[in-house]
């Protein structure tokens, strides 16, 4: 899979013609396809240099009976002294297919001179974002493969994780919400250390007490949809699903997944764990949704909006979002309300 990603990001950097060389050492441009993701052998510290006597050592050499792929791993894309063109020739040597890779951990392309510009740039964040993602999108490699699953989340916290415009979008808005609070004048305070540990315990302190105030909300929500749910709805869905359809109406989860509703139907052979039908926020939402490997059909986490409920059923193993805010909970949920009545009668049809 790793192979198969690392072509492909080759591929994605280099150009449909890029810098040759003729038989007289001049540069040319020249058509390519793509490189094929098939086996290679990897090669480490590989001299390129076709000179007797001298070395041109590169870090990287992926080849195999159709290509070569000469790589130059370095912490920026900077082919700092080594000859982009040496690399290349080394590259098509026997007429196979050849490329130029700079692998690294950021794209400078100023840096990129003297033939570098042609070079593929492959960036680490670039290859382990995709294979995280593509090992995420497999709920089971986790479990059956936990040491390099950890192995390669922390590469990808090294490399990915508070990097890229994103993240310095994130670190921007932290710095004008300093402004805009009157903290700025932290960043003036000497030595840097001192001042950064004072407001680090001043954020602590406040992060204490909101953690406080959340468990407390939390409780609040789940009482207030815990008694909607079996004043309201409970009969609103037997008014449409039959009598008896919804028995019983509980919320008596712990840890976890206490921040559930659970509502006991008619037994449909599928032993889960978890009943049958259930309303989720918060913590439980969000792990039921991302986390558990039991939930087979779940909400993109992109897209998943955690101010929202989040309707569960087991013998579908599907989460899904509901139109239905906490804020909405903690305001009271009016007992005409039939939105939660829809979605669950939807769910279920949708399932059956």
């Amino acid at each position: 899979m790793f192979l198969r990603i690392f072509i492909d990001e080759v591929n994605r950097g280099l150009d449909r013609v890029y810098q040759g060389l003729d038989d007289e050492g001049n540069r040319v441009l020249v058509g390519r396809g793509p490189l094929a993701p098939a086996a290679y052998l990897v090669l480490q510290e590989v001299n390129t240099s076709a000179v007797s006597g001298a070395e041109d050592i590169a870090d990287l050499v992926l080849k195999n009976d159709d290509a070569v792929i000469v790589v130059e791993n370095y912490f920026t894309s900077d082919g700092h002294g080594h000859n982009y063109g040496g690399y290349l020739t080394y590259s098509q040597l026997d007429g196979r297919q050849g490329a130029v890779v700079l692998l690294c951990h950021d794209q400078n392309s100023s840096l990129q001179t003297d033939g570098w510009e042609y070079a593929s740039v492959v960036t680490y964040g670039g290859l382990l974002d995709r294979l995280r993602l593509a090992i995420d999108s497999d709920r089971r490699y986790q479990q059956k493969h936990p040491e390099p699953y950890s192995f390669i989340d922390q590469m990808h916290r090294k490399f990915v994780k508070g990097r890229g415009p994103v993240e310095d979008h994130q670190v921007l808005d932290f710095v004008i919400a300093m402004c805009a609070t009157g903290e700025a004048r932290r960043y003036g305070e000497l030595p840097h250390t001192s001042a950064a540990e004072s407001f680090a315990n001043d954020v602590a302190e406040q992060a204490r007490e909101r953690f406080g105030e959340g468990r407390e909300m939390l409780g609040r929500v789940k009482v207030r949809l815990r008694n909607f749910s079996a004043q309201h709805l409970e009969g609103q869905l037997n008014a449409t699903l039959g009598d008896g359809f919804v028995s019983k109406v509980s919320a008596t989860y712990a840890g976890t997944y206490q921040w559930t509703v659970n509502f006991e139907l008619p037994d449909d052979g599928e032993k889960f764990g978890e009943a049958r039908l259930q309303l989720k926020f918060g913590p439980s939402a969000w792990f039921a949704n991302e986390k558990d490997p039991h939930w087979k059909r779940t909400v993109d986490p992109e897209v998943a909006d955690y101010s929202r409920l989040f309707l569960t059923r087991a013998k579908t193993k599907e989460v899904r979002q509901s139109e239905v805010t906490l804020q909405e909970v903690l305001d009271g949920l009016a007992p005409s309300d039939r939105r939660l009545h829809d979605e669950i009668v939807q769910l279920l049809s949708d399932s059956d």
